[in-house]
């Protein structure tokens, strides 16, 4: 009897480290995830690689500076450059790639995100990203519709905000009896908070 303990002790042993590294690779598996842009975005720190394929990290950060390439830096080693990618996720902002907008300016500005990159303003029925891009020797930013999660990104105009308000009077009455309000990212925003009125919003 004895000699069978130390035996069912190593045999136990042997089964939990079996059983952890199994965890530990569904762990990993997880950390990387198949998924479409149509499906609601994932929380916390996070990329889209070209591929489609999601990857999460603890932390992301923006690196800019003089003579430096834009780029995010994760988890505090990863190097991740902006064409690699087509969104990502920080703790503060949703962001997506130039690739994913319809709009013939180019954008070379990485203030508040990578170069050609919108950050998401507003969550719900309809999303409102804005980018920064140089007009001359200023910045300015470029606002852009979405309606609902898989919609086009379009680059905002009155006519695009005309379209996408036809099956809500109340706030196509208010964006166009407002036309003169300024800044013209009031306008927007406010428009768009009275369209998604019904719905639950967000900001970023």
């Amino acid at each position: 009897m004895k000699k069978s303990i130390p035996a069912l002790i190593a045999v136990c042993s042997l089964l939990m480290l079996i059983n952890s590294c199994s965890t530990g690779k569904n762990t990993v598996d997880q950390n990387k995830t198949e998924t479409s842009f149509s499906n609601p975005v994932p929380s916390g720190c996070f990329v889209e690689w070209n591929d489609g394929t999601i990857q999460h990290y603890s932390s992301l950060k923006l690196v800019t500076g003089i003579l430096i390439t834009p780029h995010l830096v994760a988890d505090n080693k990863v190097i991740i450059n902006s064409g690699d990618i087509l969104a990502y996720q920080d703790k503060g902002q949703y962001a997506v790639s130039y690739k994913r907008l319809k709009s013939s300016k180019k954008a070379l500005v990485a203030a508040e995100a990578l170069p050609g990159f919108a950050v998401k303003l507003v969550s719900g029925k309809l999303n409102v990203y804005s980018r920064k891009y140089y007009n001359g020797g200023n910045t300015v930013n470029e606002y852009f519709l979405q309606h609902g999660e898989d919609g086009s990104i379009v680059a905002y105009s009155k006519e695009v905000m005309k379209s996408l308000l036809k099956e809500d009077k109340k706030a196509l009455d208010y964006f166009i009896s407002n036309s003169k309000l300024s800044p013209e990212s009031k306008k927007i925003l406010a428009t768009v908070e009275m369209y998604n009125n019904s719905q639950f919003i967000t900001r970023n």
